[in-house]
């Protein structure tokens, strides 16, 4: 029996993707406890399963010289890409995990198997997911993948997979460590950190353990004009311009087409087109008197952050007593904070930057010809009259500007999570059981700087003291002060409820082994409070914001009753099923099956296959929310702009899209299954392969105002969405949340694992991981024909670049006292389609983003036995990120894509940990 457990262990643990470990003995078999496996109900040595889970270990983190999550989750070929506003420096300072490119809202996360609460803001059709910084990531021992579906273990979410944050258990030890990088320009992206570990008492001998841990890290920020990686299109795209918006500085007058200061006659009160911040466009129509029309366009990533300044912090504590006669009693704790400070390009001003009335029309942004900055002599010698200035009535024209004078848009971002959970597990009447109540609170604080309200900004506008076109006087900066919007606007909280318990134990002897069963139970309820603080923010009255922000306040009850059976009914065979049965106070019931098979013919052989179903809840947010306005993520084309106003930025710019939310949605349904083999042709050396294939209906999306406008097929098909001015130009674009149709992707993992014993040298391990997506496409409507994205940017809006192959390969050689680890990470790049690059830089063309391949290494040194020391470079042959035409996941950082590289060049760092236990 210890023979076969041996065998069964080493293969588990190398068809895992733990590094390869040498034969384990029948004394520590014995010695192995039964712990529950990600994916699994059963308590079992895990020897005892099959699953396709991907194990990343305390001691893996440390040689990576990752410092937090994201970083960790970047080596994981499964996650396709982080979704992460901590690195792109806009929106909420919020980061979520993507595992098989299915999105957030399909990846459920769990800290030592149990929920945490989701991120505190929410939109219609947007992400509800848990916050990866809400990990505390001290006090991690290690972090299992599960690259399958879950649902019938774990219910909504698990469609993509999970991913199981597992803490540190009965740790004794004391550990102090300090961290500090920098790149190698010093331009920015500096980190510090650290992080403290302290444990005592054993749960076997002293009869208790206590486990704390903190942490903390601060990042500065990187402005990516030091850098300038949007301007890289020139060279990758012939003809191609920088992603430029009508909305620029110096302004523009709307009905005239020009920029006053694109003209060198303009006069003092008109500032040039800055290069740095402007391009010149001038067209082939003409003023009065022949004169080509000019305007700016402004240079909007110039003013973006590559990073934002993050300052991160966690606690955990764990408490365990031991009850005696196999019980444990145990208290969890842990709060984690992520505060960003966030800077986007200023204010975009112009009528379809305002919020949409409830007829459709928007502001006018009138300015008084009056004024001392009306450019009088200018367009008199560009053959204007003065009964032409009046294009509004009433002695007011139409500008569109940016109010660099007021400075760049900045979020103030404050993201918590407080988590408790009193829990009780131990053997009672043969049972293993595992029982625990959780409540978890997600709270998000949002505070704008340098944003402008709508009603004031146009009332000091009107006045005729504000220079749209060039520098301000005294008058001016006091009246753009008594326009800003600034202050408290958001504050949100979710919270989940949760009281769960299983068991699980052996039945009767099978020619396997023991057949075992498994029974649990969860009861949850979920709660939204996403409330805007300020009214006029709630309206949408910010100019340049993200639109309205309605209050959604809804909450919803759950029970599950979920059951495993595992029947080893031949010997090398086992067959393990499973079942979950969910209800939902505000959609029904759904029920879940799984099924598990392994089969292991020799010692050097292991087969696996699995199959089941899932499914995905609809979010608070996209069955309660009030109807909200935001707009789309680039700037786009309009294909039916009005006859004769081709070259209006009217018609090409962020549109405004209407969201709304549908009490009717059904869930998302999934089909899975996956089938692999795990050999190992020699002792040291073990190669998995892992086909996958996963099939969504009833998809809950929208279709986004970017993939409509990018689409000529889209376009066509969702033409009647379009909304109309009475003058032909775009109102919005609705987008409402709905079931759509089918999503299909399949593909194969590769994990392969090996060592050589060095004798005098040491040990030499190598290891290799990777993700081949073989399909990825989508029906954009019920009965549509699929859209292949696999290998595109996809859509601009739901569907975001899938690349077909990602892989980490790593090196870790340990002698003595030293340690080496290089380590490769490569993304292959793909293609943007020709609508997304023409709505961002100009011609209308394909381009295929090159692939990313970056290698880091790291040195380590314990010169005494308490004291570790590494040395490292990430990015170590200093690689620029692929140019990309297309902003990703909603980012407006412009020229590379944030969520699959950092874009720091070479970065050094070093850490020191000393033991003081």
């Amino acid at each position: 029996m210890n023979k076969h457990r041996n065998t069964r262990l080493a293969l588990a643990l190398l068809g895992a993707g733990l590094v390869s470990l040498p034969a384990w003995s029948q004394e520590q078999a014995q010695q192995l406890e039964r712990i529950t496996v990600t994916g699994s109900s059963i308590k079992r040595l895990e020897s005892e399963t099959a699953l396709p889970v991907s194990v990343v270990t305390r001691d893996q983190i440390v040689k990576s010289g990752a410092t937090n999550v994201e970083d960790i989750l970047r080596r994981i070929g499964a996650n396709t890409a982080l979704q992460s506003d901590t690195t792109q420096g806009a929106g909420y300072a919020q980061s979520f995990a993507n595992l098989r490119g299915l999105g957030p809202n399909s990846t459920l996360v769990l800290l030592n198997g149990r929920r945490l609460a989701n991120f505190a803001f929410g939109s219609i059709g947007g992400n509800s997911s848990v916050d990866l910084n809400s990990i505390p990531f001290a006090a991690i021992d290690r972090i299992e993948v599960l690259r399958d579906g879950a649902s019938a273990v774990y219910g909504t979410d698990a469609v993509g997979g999970v991913i199981n944050f597992i803490t540190r258990k009965d740790y004794d030890k004391g550990e102090l460590t300090l961290r500090y990088g920098n790149t190698e320009k010093n331009i920015g992206g500096k980190e510090t950190g650290a992080s403290l570990a302290f444990g005592m008492g054993g749960l076997k001998s002293d009869g208790y353990n206590l486990l704390v841990t903190g942490n903390v890290k601060k990042q500065t920020k990187l402005s990516a004009i030091d850098q300038k990686w949007y301007l890289r299109g020139a060279e990758e795209i012939p003809g191609s311009d920088p992603p430029t918006s009508g909305r620029s500085f110096p302004g523009r007058l709307v009905d005239f087409g020009i920029t006053p200061g694109a003209y060198a006659n303009a006069g003092a009160n008109f500032s040039p087109c800055d290069p740095n911040f402007n391009t010149i466009q001038t067209l082939t129509d003409t003023t009065p008197n022949g004169t080509p029309i000019k305007r700016c366009r402004f240079i909007y990533p110039a003013m973006q952050e590559n990073l934002p300044d993050t300052t991160k912090a966690d606690l955990f504590g764990r408490l365990s007593l031991d009850l005696g006669q196999d019980s444990t009693l145990f208290f969890e704790a842990s709060y984690a904070r992520s505060k960003g400070i966030g800077r986007t390009a200023p204010v975009p001003i112009d009528s379809t930057a305002g919020h949409v009335k409830a007829d459709g029309t928007y502001p006018s942004f009138a300015f008084p010809i009056t004024s001392k900055y009306f450019p009088v002599a200018l367009l008199t010698s560009l053959g204007y009259t003065p009964d032409q200035f009046d294009t509004l009535g009433g002695g007011f024209t139409e500008i569109a500007m940016r109010s660099v004078p007021v400075g760049l848009r900045t979020n103030n971002t404050l993201n918590e999570q407080t988590r408790l959970v009193a829990g009780l597990t131990g053997m009672a009447a043969g049972w293993d059981y595992d029982a625990g109540l959780t409540v978890s609170q997600a709270k998000g604080s949002l505070d704008y700087y340098n944003y402008l309200h709508e009603g004031r900004f146009i009332a000091e506008l009107a006045s005729g003291v504000i220079n749209p076109f060039g520098p301000q006087d005294a008058a001016g900066l006091a009246a753009l002060d008594r326009a800003r919007m600034e202050g408290p606007m958001r504050r949100s909280k979710s919270t989940t409820y949760a009281l769960d318990a299983k068991a699980s134990r052996e039945l009767m002897a099978l020619p396997g082994g023991p057949m075992m069963l498994a029974v649990g139970a969860d009861l949850r309820k979920e709660k939204a409070n996403d409330r805007a603080v300020n009214p006029d923010y709630e309206q949408g009255l910010h100019i340049g914001g993200e639109g309205t922000v309605p209050n959604t306040t809804a909450s919803r009850s759950i029970y599950a009753v979920f059951s495993e059976l595992s029947m080893p009914f031949a010997t090398g065979w086992e067959a393990t099923v499973k079942a979950r049965y969910d209800h939902y106070s505000d959609f029904g019931s759904t029920f879940n099956p799984g099924l598990t098979m392994r089969f292991q013919p020799s010692k050097a052989l292991l087969l696996r296959a699995s199959a089941g179903t899932g499914f995905r809840a609809p979010t608070l947010w996209d069955v309660n929310s009030p109807m909200a306005f935001t707009n789309t993520a680039n700037s786009l084309v309009d294909p039916g702009c009005p006859a004769g106003h081709a070259n209006d930025p009217r018609c090409e710019t962020q549109f405004n899209v209407r969201l709304s939310s549908d009490p009717g949605l059904k869930p998302e349904k999934s089909r899975q299954y996956s089938f692999g083999v795990v050999v190992e042709p020699l002792r040291d050396l073990s190669i998995a392969l892992d086909y996958w294939h996963i099939q969504k209906k009833d998809q809950i999306s929208v279709i986004g105002g970017d993939a409509i406008m990018a689409d000529p097929t889209l376009y066509q098909r969702y033409n009647a969405r379009i909304h109309r001015l009475s003058s032909g130009f775009i109102s919005y674009i609705e987008t409402p949340v709905e079931n759509l149709g089918e999503l299909k992707t399949s593909g194969l993992d590769v994990d392969v694992k090996t060592s050589w014993g060095l004798g005098d040298w040491g040990r030499l391990g190598a290891s290799f991981v990777g993700t081949y997506v073989n399909t990825w496409k989508q029906q954009n409507g019920k009965g549509t024909p699929f859209v292949s994205y696999q290998g595109t940017a996809g859509d601009g809006a739901s569907v975001q670049p899938v690349p077909k192959w990602q892989h980490t390969l790593g090196l870790d050689w340990n002698a003595g006292n030293w340690n080496l680890t290089l380590e490769n990470v490569f993304v292959k790049g793909w293609t943007e389609s020709a609508g997304l690059v023409e709505a961002n830089v100009g011609p209308a063309v394909e381009h295929k983003v090159k692939d990313s391949s970056r290698w880091n290494m790291s040195v380590g040194w314990k010169p005494i036995a308490p004291l570790a020391l590494r040395l490292g470079a990430r990015n170590l042959f200093n690689q620029d990120p692929p140019f990309t035409a297309v902003s990703s996941y909603g980012s407006h950082v412009a020229g590379y894509a944030g969520s699959f590289v950092d874009p720091r060049g070479r970065f050094w760092y070093m850490t020191a940990s000393y033991q003081f236990k």
